[in-house]
């Protein structure tokens, strides 16, 4: 069975804290309470959380904020919780506090949206999952004889992103101000021109002005996630709160985050430098993810992890999900077609075909999850900290775009169709490996969920 992410909220407050854990109870996550006098070892206990929140809205906090930022750079040089993230939670009096300090990893001023603050943590927890499989990843790795690539941890300061703006050009000057001493500032006044930008350069961020209501904005966002380079992208629209308390779903949808107008220029550069910083690491992350990678893991055809290493790792996420009960689902996917394919390419050519579809699985796959060749024309994925329903929008989606990908092989004309039988099933405190991966084999997709 998942767990629920634990967030653990440091700076007790008559009201404001059993307000704020209420509202993450209701998002779904394990909410626990710290004291700004305990230790490291202490906050943490025998489950380590997932994000801590300062809460600088505290009475402690406000009496002796600069405690907090120290609780902050101990917590991150502890052992017990140095992957962990820590999000600040304020008013704009704390945020020269969270400019100076590089342990902070994301900054929410008051009020808080409840929408938002779920919204942002689940973005948190997903790359300390990130971080927690590559350590993982590479232990794996280690037991077949590979160096591990070095360790990275987010940049401190970001003096050199690349920001394109779109939107209500007459707010452009104050995004301008907030923004051009350490960023790149490239303005565009119709979402098609803002694409073509996209399409053709780099960008570290989209901020998004919303002059009126946000909905056109969430389906730009949506047509901006289509393209596979850009699915991490920060996307961050700027609205009037009126305007944000109407649309909950912009919490829901592909947008990254959203800041309240009127925002101050610092609250607008502080905010973007974290999400920055964010998506900076989370792609250092999946650059060490493919390094990683070795001939002696890999599956030869398809150049995914192989059948050994997959065995081993997933004997190691099992360990791991009994120890501390954050799940993972395992997922089965093969091609049903094959024999046709054999029939009509030969079984030479037909490998090519297999070759091209662990290619695009490849492709699909969030930076955290494994795919691995198991056996002929049969592949397992594991995604870590995912339970079986969301597991199954992943899989269903790598599905559709394998069924309307049209695959070729050199000298045959016509284009290939490939469809996928899919299995999936989630982890159960009582799983080995072995019976994991025999559930995943035979429940059917949509019963997993």
């Amino acid at each position: 069975m998942q767990g629920p992410a634990r967030i653990l909220i440091v700076g007790k407050d008559t009201g404001n804290d059993k307000k704020m854990a209420k509202v993450l109870a209701e998002g779904g996550f394990e909410c626990a309470m710290g004291d700004i006098a305990q230790s490291a070892a202490e906050l943490c206990g025998s489950r380590r959380p997932d994000v801590v929140i300062l809460n600088m809205q505290s009475a402690p906090a406000r009496k002796a904020p600069d405690t907090f930022l120290a609780l902050a750079k101990t917590l991150k040089a502890s052992p017990l919780s140095s992957r962990l993230r820590i999000m600040l939670v304020g008013t704009d009096k704390n945020m020269e506090l969270a400019d100076a300090a590089a342990d902070i990893d994301d900054l929410l001023i008051g009020p808080v949206n409840p929408a938002q603050i779920c919204h942002r943590l689940c973005s948190l927890v997903r790359l300390n999952t990130m971080h927690e499989e590559l350590v993982r990843r590479l232990n794996t790795s280690a037991k077949y004889g590979l160096d591990a690539p070095a360790a990275i941890a987010p940049p401190s300061h970001i003096d050199n992103a690349t920001v394109l703006v779109l939107g209500d050009p007459t707010q452009f000057a104050m995004i301008e101000h907030s923004l051009a001493k350490h960023a790149t500032l490239i303005g565009a006044l119709s979402e098609g021109t803002a694409l073509d930008y996209l399409t053709r350069r780099d960008f570290d961020a989209v901020l998004i002005n919303a002059a009126a209501a946000i909905e056109p904005h969430i389906d730009f966002a949506k047509v901006v996630r289509g393209h596979s380079r850009l699915f991490n992208l920060p996307i961050v629209v700027l609205a009037d709160r009126d305007e944000l308390e109407k649309c909950p779903q912009v919490f829901e949808s592909d947008i990254t985050d959203a800041i309240a107008k009127p925002y101050s220029r610092d609250e607008l550069r502080i905010r973007i430098n974290l999400l920055v910083r964010e998506s900076r690491f989370r792609n250092s992350l999946k650059k060490i993810y493919q390094q990683a990678k070795h001939i002696a893991t890999s599956d030869a055809l398809t150049g995914l992890y192989s059948r050994g290493f997959a065995l081993e790792h997933i004997t190691t996420m099992v360990k791991d999900a009994q120890r501390t009960s954050q799940g993972f689902s395992l997922a089965n996917l093969s091609i049903a077609n094959m024999a046709e394919i054999n029939e009509t390419l030969g079984y030479a050519s037909a490998d090519r075909i297999i070759r091209q579809v662990g290619e695009v699985i490849g492709l699909l796959i969030r930076g955290e999850d494994m795919a691995a060749r198991y056996s002929g024309t049969e592949f397992i994925l594991a995604l870590p900290d995912t339970p079986a329903e969301r597991a199954q929008k992943a899989v269903l989606r790598i599905k559709g775009v394998v069924a309307h990908t049209e695959f070729a092989v050199e000298g045959h004309h016509a284009p290939i169709s490939v469809r996928l039988d899919t299995h999936l099933a989630g982890f159960r405190q009582v799983d080995t490996a072995e019976s994991l991966i025999k559930r995943s084999r035979s429940v059917d997709l949509r019963a997993a969920a």
